[in-house]
């Protein structure tokens, strides 16, 4: 087991408590960077894929002899159940990171035979669990974390399709 200097965790919280006093708008910004540094706690992180799951949006439809220019921005992101706030961030750093879709599109109506054309974004998401354990670095002592994730899909984020419909 690595041992840490108590000295060196006890300055940091002594920093942080002194600044919230003095300085309150930089307490924040160095207690986060004092645990973003994990002077206290080591995490190993365990997922499981269960399956794939999807969300459709219309973004536009579009009638016969018709076209038309549009602004389409999606984004996925990382979505976590059952997640405690302060593991949150081990989690995310451990799944796929957010996709975004920006594109100014020219989108045209359907071949004759058909009333207008659909125009649709599908986000692909792999959702699967997750365990944490969480190690005191100093005690050594143990923390069991599990909970459910959605990550953007590592293959086909993010699929545009269309249909024509009469």
């Amino acid at each position: 087991m690595k041992k840490i200097p108590l000295t060196l965790l006890i300055i940091g919280i002594s920093i942080t408590f002194v600044l919230s006093f003095a300085m309150p708008e930089l307490a924040g910004k160095v207690k986060n960077d004092i645990s973003s540094m994990k002077i206290l706690y080591s995490y190993s992180v365990t997922k499981s894929f269960l399956e794939q799951t999807e969300e459709t949006i219309e973004i536009a439809s579009v009638p016969l002899g018709k076209v038309k220019t549009q602004d389409v921005n999606i984004r996925t992101d990382v979505q976590l159940e059952e997640t405690p706030l302060n593991i949150q961030g081990v989690v995310k750093g451990n799944l796929n990171k957010p996709e975004e879709y920006k594109h100014k599109v020219t989108l045209t109506g359907p071949e004759k035979g058909f009333t207008y054309r659909k125009y649709y974004l599908t986000k692909n998401y792999d959702k699967g669990t997750y365990t944490v354990i969480r190690t005191n670095k100093i005690t050594g002592k143990e923390k069991e974390y599990a909970g459910t994730y959605y990550e953007p899909s590592a293959q086909d984020p993010i699929i545009a399709w269309s249909r024509d419909k009469k």
